[in-house]
């Protein structure tokens, strides 16, 4: 449903604009509305349309409550998630702190990355990351899972 890369720009105040093709599906299937968390990975924001958040958390409640590993995610990953939703320019507003956890200032870059997930990078940290992915080793992969 999300692919593709799109460079936008971020307003004073910290609104993105999503580019039409996604903000049309998301309107449509989920009344504009979305979630957003830090990567506990990269230096990015993991956007996610309700139904895919949903699969998330149904997983995690199936995990052992008590498991450490499970109990670090949900501190760093779900408590850090905030509800958005597009406005009638089109556009989200990112606080504060996701903008300093991705170093977002000026201008930022919209992936998307699977049927329920976009991200949100700083462009030259996109950049770093891409140049840093082995292909070889991304395709052994690939084939392993048949892809």
């Amino acid at each position: 449903m999300f692919r593709g890369q799109f460079l936008h720009t971020l307003d004073p105040k910290g609104r993105l604009s999503i580019p039409a093709k996604f903000r049309d599906i998301i309107r449509e299937r989920y009344g504009g509305r979305l979630i957003l968390t830090g990567d506990i990975v990269n230096s990015c924001i993991s956007v996610y349309t309700p139904e895919g958040w949903e699969e998330i958390e149904g997983k995690l409640n199936q995990a052992a409550s008590m498991d450490e590993t499970i109990k670090a995610f949900r501190r760093l990953f779900i408590a850090g998630a905030e509800d958005c939703y597009i406005d009638r320019q089109g556009r989200i507003l990112i606080s504060q702190r996701l903008r300093e956890y991705a170093s977002l200032t000026r201008e930022a870059l919209i992936a998307g990355v699977g049927n329920n997930k976009i991200e949100i990078w700083n462009p030259e940290k996109w950049e770093e990351v891409k140049a840093s992915i082995d292909p070889a080793t991304i395709a052994r992969r690939m084939a392993e899972l048949g892809i």
